[in-house]
C-alpha cells in the first residue's frame, strides 16, 4: 500500500516484545498481516485504514497468543468486522471462529468482509464465520482464546457477551477484550467530549456529528470499568486490567500515522506534551480505571464462571 505501508511496517511496537513473540507465534507479524492484505485489498485509503486497524488487533491479542502453540489454537474473535485479522490468524493454521453480524449500522464493512471472505475460497483459507452477536454466542469449552478488540462498546449487552465469551472457553482458556471505557469522558468514535453519561443530553449537543451516523451513536453503551470489574467479580472470575493501555494509546497516537489523522488535532497536541515530558511513561502507574482504553485479561478457571443469576 506505497509509502504509507511502508510506514506502518516501520513502526516501532511499544505494545509487544517481539521477540518473545515471533519466538512463539512462529511466523506471525504485524508487517506480514499488511502484506497479507495487499493480496485482498487495492491501494486505497480505506482499506489502508482497515488494514491498519487489524494490524492494531493483531498487536493486543499477539502477546496472548505467544502464551499457546498457536498451530494448535482454537481462536473465537467476537466483533470481527471486515474479517481480515480472522483471516490472517486462520491463515496461519490456527482454528479461527469469526463471529459478526454485520448489522445496518456497519454497512460499509460488507465490501471488506466480501473481498476477504473471497480471497479466503480462493486461497483455500478455512476461516468459520458465523452471523450473530456475542450475547447470542452459546458454544461451551470449544476455544483456548476468545477476544473482543472494540467491538464491546457496541454491543447492547456487552457484560452478557462477556459471559459468553468466557464460557466458550476451556479450562486454562485467555479471554481478551478491548474498549474504550467511558469512565474517561471521550468519544473516539466522533471525537467529542461527552457531558454526563446522559446519551440524549450529548445527543443534542453533538448532533450535527451524530446525525451522520446516528445507528452508530443509537447502539453505544457506554461501558465502564466500574461494571466490567463488578461484573467479573461478582462471576468469581478474575480479571487482569493492563495498566499500560493508555501509554500505549499515546504512543499509537504519535506513531501510527492512520490512527493520528482520525485523531482531533487537541487529542493529538496532548499526546505530544505528555510523550515530550516523559509524562506519557508515568500513565502505566495511573489506575485501570482512569484510562482508556480499558483493556483486561479474563483467564478461565477449571469451574465455570457462576449463572448470570446467581447471587
Amino acid at each position: 500500500m506505497g509509502a504509507v505501508r511502508m510506514a506502518i511496517m516501520n513502526q516501532s511496537d511499544s505494545t509487544v516484545d517481539q521477540q518473545k513473540v515471533r519466538s512463539v507465534a512462529q511466523d506471525l507479524s504485524e508487517a506480514d498481516l499488511i502484506q497479507f492484505c495487499s493480496g485482498i485489498f487495492p491501494d486505497e485509503p480505506l482499506y489502508q485504514r482497515f488494514a491498519n486497524e487489524a494490524r492494531f488487533g493483531l498487536s493486543r491479542v499477539l502477546p496472548v497468543l505467544s502464551s499457546f502453540d498457536t498451530r494448535q489454537l482454537d481462536v473465537l474473535e467476537v466483533g470481527a468486522g471486515s474479517c481480515i485479522l480472522a483471516a490472517y490468524l486462520a491463515s496461519k493454521n490456527m482454528r479461527m471462529t469469526a463471529l459478526e453480524p454485520l448489522g445496518p449500522e456497519f454497512g460499509f464493512f460488507t465490501d471488506l468482509q466480501n473481498r476477504t471472505l473471497d480471497f479466503c475460497r480462493r486461497q483455500s483459507i478455512p476461516l468459520d464465520l458465523v452471523r450473530s452477536t456475542g450475547e447470542q454466542l452459546d458454544v461451551r469449552s470449544r476455544f483456548d482464546v476468545a477476544f473482543t478488540i472494540n467491538a464491546l462498546e457496541h454491543m447492547r449487552d456487552p457484560l452478557l457477551a462477556i459471559d459468553n465469551m468466557v464460557a466458550s472457553l476451556r479450562s486454562g482458556g485467555v479471554l481478551l477484550a478491548h474498549c474504550p471505557n467511558y469512565t474517561v469522558p471521550f468519544d473516539s468514535h466522533f471525537n467529542v467530549l461527552l457531558l454526563t453519561r446522559s446519551k440524549p443530553i450529548n445527543e443534542w449537543l453533538y448532533r450535527s456529528k451524530i446525525a451522520r451516523h446516528p445507528s452508530v451513536w443509537k447502539e453505544l453503551n457506554l461501558i465502564r470499568y466500574i461494571d466490567v470489574r463488578r461484573h467479573l467479580d461478582a462471576r468469581g472470575l478474575t480479571g487482569t486490567f493492563n495498566t499500560s493501555a493508555m501509554r500505549d494509546s499515546v504512543a499509537r497516537l504519535l506513531d501510527d500515522p492512520l490512527f493520528a489523522q482520525r485523531m482531533p488535532l487537541p487529542v493529538r497536541a496532548i499526546g505530544g506534551i505528555l510523550r515530550s515530558t516523559g509524562l506519557a511513561r508515568a500513565l502505566r502507574l495511573m489506575p485501570a480505571r482512569f484510562q482508556s482504553p480499558m483493556e483486561v485479561l479474563v483467564k478461565k478457571p477449571d469451574r465455570g464462571p457462576r449463572d448470570r443469576t446467581s447471587p
